[in-house]
């Protein structure tokens, strides 16, 4: 990491393009659909070296269609911010940018060209190339991969896998299993298949190949495979005619891992392909060691973009592997957990791998691969504000998710106020303690501030899709961050009771009862909704100011803000906009549709033109 020197002697750990330094492998899946299918499909992988200074050059193959892997080479420019953001020129198709991120140790860098503007989604994959000296002993006990192949460029004939593997460390996998499903094979039906006899050969460089036979359909014949000099990664790419694939590896964790070893803070990238809709991703992940994760992402669906926070599930097995998806209780084992690393003394995994299968005999329609590695942990002197740690006040999902003007944000650091003060009128303070922060330059509202943390109001002014955040500690300024901003940030407030760690914060029909599981609300009711991050308000409201309480009410400008209950959109909105009284806080008067689903915890979704936010649920009962 490089020090960055700050005004008044203070000191931060930060990143930078220095920190992207050296050579890397790659691998590199590129498809561009229309009409729900595959138009073109190209893979690139091989060796990408990084100068410290924005710019790149590769060399590798490059496979297009059907065709046979052809030797490839290309340059190309990168920036890193301080949070580990990094912006990368595609290296398959140089009119678009990689959104992606830097991991710890800057071992692993991976995204996705998340802002195309037509229907090509990718996902890349690079790891730390080793020095000198590798061989097969680098590979050497159990790993768990991740395989989506779309053979001869093709939809027609899509598939992905789990592989499930264990090495000797004498180029030998003693095991090679393979669990997944293929567009055309057994009518989508999922399917557990030995590839036996499997081979691999690490060069001295870290290069290498791995032959899985023909047993195994699913997850069939030899790949160039890239191996990192600890062998905890293992990336490849089919050398196949027409073998257009991305294959992705860890070394798994532990043989007593459980629930709790997930715990921690994590980049992630994807490339999806559901019912004919092509999606890929990059963004963050913030698992608690409780079987769920908070997950925030710049999604790319088709050639629509959308800021997107929801909660996913997993289940953990002794030996790492397990299940991990939108829904409690998978049915199939399809990730693992990987690469141990001690974080405040306690093991925990670097990376997760997982791929879209379901269980044997199950039809999937979802095919895909996702990755994530544990992000940069941040330390400073002085003043430190932490690039990870500005998040909503309400639902504090992990950035990327972008500051929304008007919203209510937490900021997170180390000697960020000489000690706990709040305000206690409107409009709200610029300054307590001596404390003040800006964003993009601009003095903002302050609603709190502490040694530890900061809350502010995002003023209604902030434009733009960045914003550079700054805290002014009595005249010692702390380190800039920038984190990504948008016309809107929803977020829905939540409390924890026994059944749900994220319960809405929802009021019945008489504004003043909350709706809890004992008290659900009712199809038909009309209910109240308290959020922050809906954006610009009419009538305008200045930045700290109280929300009017007497008409003219101010609304929300943004046309398209919709309210959905277990997936079933509300039809009857009475009212979104700021609540009265506040500021910073957003109201919605909603009517439950008849329709929505009846339960215990029934998620609560909001969306927005760019946003969509499902990370709270509540009870609804007849």
């Amino acid at each position: 990491m490089a020090g960055l020197a700050l005004a008044g002697g203070a000191t931060a750990q930060t990143l930078g393009n220095g920190s992207l330094n050296g050579k890397y492998y790659f691998v590199h899946l590129l498809v561009t659909a229309a009409n729900s299918a595959a138009t073109d499909v190209r893979s690139l992988s091989g060796t990408i070296t990084f100068d410290g200074n924005g710019g790149y050059t590769f060399t590798g193959k490059l496979g297009t269609g059907s065709g046979a892997p052809a030797a490839a080479t290309g340059s190309g420019t990168y920036t890193v911010n301080t949070s580990g953001d990094v912006t990368l020129l595609n290296p398959i198709r140089n009119t678009l940018q990689v959104t992606a991120r830097l991991g710890d140790a800057a071992a692993v860098v991976l995204g996705a060209s998340t802002e195309a503007t037509d229907n090509t989604n990718d996902l890349f994959v690079a790891i730390k190339a080793p020095g000198a000296n590798v061989t097969n002993a680098a590979l050497n006990g159990a790993y768990t991969g991740a395989s989506l192949q779309l053979p001869n460029g093709s939809s027609a004939g899509i598939r992905s896998a789990v592989v499930s593997l264990a090495a000797n460390g004498s180029g030998l996998f003693t095991k090679a299993t393979v669990l997944g499903h293929a567009a055309d094979q057994n009518a989508g039906r999922n399917a557990s298949q030995e590839a036996t006899s499997s081979t691999y050969t690490v060069n001295g460089d870290g290069t290498g190949t791995a032959s899985f036979g023909s047993a195994a359909a699913l997850f069939a014949g030899s790949r160039d495979i890239f191996v990192s000099g600890d062998g905890n990664y293992v990336l490849g790419m089919s050398t196949a005619n027409g073998g257009r694939d991305i294959f992705l590896a860890t070394k798994n964790f532990s043989t007593s891992a459980t629930v709790a070893s997930f715990n921690d803070r994590y980049w992630a990238a994807e490339l999806i392909i559901y019912s004919g809709s092509f999606s890929a991703a990059s963004g963050a992940m913030r698992a608690s060691g409780d079987g769920r994760v908070t997950l925030a992402e710049r999604l790319h669906q088709d050639d629509a973009r959308l800021d997107f926070t929801t909660v996913n599930y997993y289940a953990v097995n002794a030996d790492s592997t397990g299940s991990f998806g939108p829904f409690p209780g998978q049915g199939a084992t399809n990730m693992a957990l990987g690469v141990p690393v001690t974080v405040d003394g306690t093991p925990r995994p670097n990376t997760l791998v997982s791929a879209q299968v379901g269980a044997v005999n199950a039809v999937t329609v979802e095919y895909g691969v996702s990755f994530l590695v544990r992000a940069p942990r941040f330390t400073g002197s002085g003043a430190f504000l932490d690039p990870t740690g500005v998040v909503s006040n309400a639902g504090r999902a992990p950035t990327p998710n972008p500051l929304g003007p008007g919203a209510i944000v937490e900021l997170y650091g180390a000697n960020l106020a000489p000690r706990a003060d709040q305000s206690s009128a409107l409009p709200l303070p610029k300054s307590l303690q001596g404390v003040s922060a800006t964003i993009n330059g601009q003095t903002v509202p302050l609603f709190y501030v502490s040694p530890g943390q900061v809350n502010i109001q995002v003023p209604f002014e902030v434009t733009g899709n960045s914003a550079t955040v700054q805290i002014n500690n009595n005249g010692t300024l702390s380190n800039q961050v920038i984190i990504p901003a948008a016309r809107t940030s929803p977020a829905v407030y939540s409390y924890a009771d026994a059944q749900s760690p994220n319960r809405a914060i929802i009021l019945h029909s008489d504004g003043v009862t909350l709706v809890t599981p004992t008290n659900g609300a009712k199809p038909g009711e009309v209910v109240v909704i308290y959020v922050t991050g809906l954006g610009p308000l009419n009538p305008a409201v200045a930045s700290g100011a109280g929300n009017p309480s007497s008409p003219p009410l101010a609304r929300v400008t943004d046309p398209q803000v919709q309210v959905l209950f277990g997936g079933e959109p509300a039809t009857n909105v009475l009212f979104i906009g700021g609540a009265p009284f506040f500021a910073g806080l957003n109201q919605i008067n909603v009517t439950i549709p008849a329709a929505a689903p009846t339960g215990t915890n029934i998620p609560v979704a909001i969306s927005t033109t760019n946003a969509y936010t499902d990370l709270t649920d509540v009870t609804i009962t007849f």
